[in-house]
């Protein structure tokens, strides 16, 4: 070999080395997702109030039965259910953030037909708007996962999805502060108001995510062969259908806690309101570093205890007024929300974390069908928590919730510890 061709043996080799140690070293690209946070902030802004309205204005204002209450909530996951895996397909490389853009937009439609509604009075204008809520919901969640997911590292990920829940906590808290302030200023068009500002806040942060400039590729690196995502899907698949359960037990209550709290608890709506306020505090503060935590300890822990709180402090619901005189049962109810919304933003930055490794590469794909499967079991719960609460007790959809959540550990347990075995054998290898 002549000392020519060795030469340019040495240099290929130089730069082999090279390219594999920038590859090592390669970072999250936590600059590009800076506008994906700030557009979190802006969207969350009626997250809060707009959960807690609904059913008050259903059922107080528009003389909707509770099983109708149930029916709105079910039209807004119907469209996330329906329309995930579509957005999950199209939010791929730069149509990541037109779709964001795109969910965005919609909802801000869905704030301003939920003004109409009152305007009018109408039940059913409501109700499609439910449903024209959650079609929007579908590509902004869907589309916001993907880029979360496909711009930081695998080890990241967790951390990078509690960002995103600390920027969605500070703007409940901030819209929940704005929001109340204008409904009890101004009684006769506050609720008009408030619709009409979250669509503008939704306008602004659809805006904000594509307007950003950064480039578009994929920033993480390719973490799974095709023959491990082969084999962390056995664990998916236990973890998709334990997802689905919770979700399905979950959605039982989501139009009746309020009513519930203000039957059992207190008329006063300001003080319902406030038994939320220190879980949206402690998302907005801390949801980094939950998420940061979730990256480096035991996620079948940390999915169990979220779990395991839920369950108790839906079962407390029920029981705590028969132990604790007011208010300590309330300030106890407070107390048990703010726990919940810790570890609940812990399990979902790991779920999260999760599908975004599972599915590397292709992380649209992934949490559409997730999106799709958890939405389809929050249709129909919502109806049969109307009913149990129309046709046996308002207590019996709580029970009933706080006692099937104890199966799902479960399940919750054997799928993450299938997944943390594959990834284990990977390192290995």
């Amino acid at each position: 070999m002549s000392k020519r061709g060795g030469i340019f043996i040495l240099i290929d080799e130089i730069c082999k080395k090279n390219n594999m140690r920038e590859e090592h070293h390669k970072e999250s690209d936590w600059a590009a997702l800076r506008a994906v946070y700030n557009s979190a902030f802006f969207c969350s802004f009626g997250f809060f109030v707009v959960s807690f309205l609904i059913p008050i204005i259903a059922y107080g204002l528009m003389n909707a039965s509770a099983t109708e209450v149930a029916l709105i909530f079910s039209m807004f996951t119907m469209g996330s259910a329906i329309f995930s895996p579509i957005a999950g397909k199209i939010a791929k490389g730069q149509r990541r953030r037109s779709t964001i853009f795109l969910g965005a937009i919609v909802r801000a439609c869905a704030y301003l037909g939920m003004a109409i509604s009152v305007v009018l009075g109408n039940k059913y204008i409501l109700i499609f708007n439910g449903l024209l809520w959650g079609l929007g919901a579908a590509f902004y969640r869907v589309s916001s996962n993907a880029e979360i997911s496909e711009r930081v590292q695998h080890e990241n990920r967790a951390e990078a999805f509690g960002r995103r829940e600390a920027a969605n906590g500070r703007g409940s808290v901030i819209g929940a502060v704005i929001g109340f302030s204008i409904i009890f200023s101004l009684p006769e068009f506050g609720i008009i108001a408030v619709f009409a500002i979250f669509a503008l806040t939704n306008l602004i942060g659809g805006l904000v995510v594509i307007r950003d400039r950064h480039p578009h590729e994929t920033n993480s690196k390719r973490f799974l062969s095709y023959n491990m995502q082969d084999a962390i899907g056995l664990g998916i698949v236990a973890l998709v259908i334990a997802a689905s359960i919770d979700t399905f037990i979950s959605a039982l209550l989501s139009p009746f806690v309020e009513l519930f709290i203000i039957e059992r608890f207190t008329g006063d709506i300001i003080l319902v309101a406030l038994v939320y306020l220190p879980g949206g505090i402690l998302s907005g503060l801390f949801g980094r570093t939950m998420g940061r935590i979730a990256d480096h300890r035991s996620k079948v822990a940390i999915v169990s205890i979220a779990v395991v709180v839920g369950a108790l402090s839906t079962l407390a619901l029920v029981f705590l007024p028969m132990i604790l005189s007011w208010p300590l049962n309330l300030i106890s109810i407070a107390i048990l929300f703010g726990i919940g919304s810790i570890t609940g933003i812990m399990a979902y930055t790991v779920m999260s974390s999760v599908f975004g490794t599972a599915y590397e590469g292709r992380a649209g794909e992934g949490f559409g069908l997730f999106e799709a499967a958890t939405g389809l079991s929050r249709i129909s719960a919502p109806l049969v928590g109307g009913i149990l609460w129309d046709f046996l007790d308002p207590s019996a959809p709580f029970i009933l919730v706080g006692f099937s959540g104890f199966i799902l550990v479960p399940i919750y347990v054997h799928g993450m510890r299938k997944y943390e075995h594959a990834i284990k054998n990977l390192k290995k290898q």
